[in-house]
């Protein structure tokens, strides 16, 4: 009788070994419930070095400040991004810090009817989420030049400095094209942005 049981005991242990070690295989491989497209190469955690490109961007925005004026404001403008840390500030991260500069000119409302062109100088911090998806934060002042006959929160000059900042969003739609969207002061922007 002791040999039986014994023998059922060692079968059962021989048995579960190759189930253990196939269940510990498993552990080891990362879960295939996360996204293929958040793990390894462009990735946020891949902290590989990485040369970033220049870009030239263009938007169409909608500057919400200006809305008390009557009718709907709008803008255009440009940018030009040039990296300045690839690798960013932080070495466990897919991130990057860049300098983005350029125009915007503004046609407000029909209470008052003026215009406005804007030339902001902007810091960005990017997180690249994926190879292809990047959210970012940017900070900045702009100068402004204010023509016609309107005045805004009680200032009434031609020129002045502004502190803008806004949270944004890129979308690779290829190596050379990324669509961009854009929120915070003074509004909404949505673009293109072209790789150099």
């Amino acid at each position: 009788m002791r040999r039986r049981l014994f023998g059922g005991a060692l079968a059962v242990l021989v048995a579960a070994l190759p189930a253990r070690a196939a269940g510990e295989e498993a552990d080891a491989r990362p879960s295939s419930g996360l996204d293929p497209a958040f793990r390894g190469a462009g990735s946020l955690s891949d902290a590989s070095p990485k040369r970033r490109p220049r870009m030239a961007s263009l938007f169409v925005g909608w500057p919400g400040v200006y809305w008390g004026y009557g009718g709907v404001p709008f803008s255009v403008g440009g940018r030009y991004l040039q990296p300045v840390l690839h690798d960013g500030f932080a070495p466990q991260l897919n991130d990057s810090f860049s300098i983005e500069g350029g125009a915007d000119l503004f046609a407000l409302g029909r209470s008052a009817f003026g215009f406005a062109l804007s030339v902001p100088v902007e810091a960005m911090w990017a997180l690249h989420v994926t190879s292809r998806f990047t959210g970012y934060l940017k900070l900045g002042v702009s100068v402004d030049f204010r023509f016609g006959d309107w005045c805004w929160q009680g200032r009434c000059a031609s020129v002045w400095p502004e502190f803008i900042g806004n949270l944004g969003v890129m979308y690779a739609v290829s190596d050379a094209l990324l669509l961009r969207a854009e929120l915070g002061y003074p509004g909404l922007k949505l673009g293109l942005g072209f790789s150099l």
